[in-house]
């Protein structure tokens, strides 16, 4: 008697099983750590990105421009904005010029005495604190499980940045 079935014998479903468990232990691991580790890169970028924009925008409009978190706190955001009063604070009427997003909750970015809540570019294109000093310091982007290259974002005292990676810490 011929019999024309259709299915799957039980030591192929175990093998197929066994390779399917395989390939999910090693694939997901590497996954979220591209995923953690892209939130860094991701991070550093946009950060680095508002502060050319605030740097190139002062320059042209003649006036300063901050790119500030407002709280001491680069988690939460910032705001890149004209100051046009040179008060050091966002003010009705100030034009924003970019705004920038929440950090994901496993994403730290802190900056040191200099840059603790703001960046400031005068018209010549370099950073000065508000009562004149020059201002260059390190804010520090990293994750919380201090498993990925901390990333450093240096300002020099000219207003440029230079993008710099330490081995894995926690901030």
């Amino acid at each position: 008697m011929y019999y024309n079935t259709h299915g799957f014998t039980l030591p192929e479903l175990l093998t197929t099983l066994g390779i399917l468990t395989v390939l999910t232990s090693v694939g997901v691991p590497g996954t979220v750590q591209f995923i953690d580790n892209q939130q860094l890169v991701t991070t550093s970028n946009h950060l680095v990105a508002d502060l050319v924009l605030a740097r190139s925008e002062s320059i042209k409009r003649r006036q300063p421009v901050l790119v500030d978190n407002g709280d001491g706190n680069w988690q939460s955001g910032w705001q890149v904005y004209v100051d046009l009063n040179n008060n050091g604070l966002f003010d009705e009427g100030e034009p924003i010029l970019r705004q920038g997003q929440p950090l994901p909750r496993n994403v730290i970015a802190k900056g040191n005495t200099p840059v603790r809540r703001y960046i400031r570019y005068t018209p010549s294109g370099s950073s000065h604190l508000l009562g004149g000093a020059f201002q260059a310091g390190t804010l520090f982007i990293c994750h919380a499980s201090g498993k990925y290259a901390v990333r450093q974002l240096v300002l020099s005292a000219t207003g440029r940045v230079r993008r710099h990676k330490d081995p894995p810490a926690s901030c």
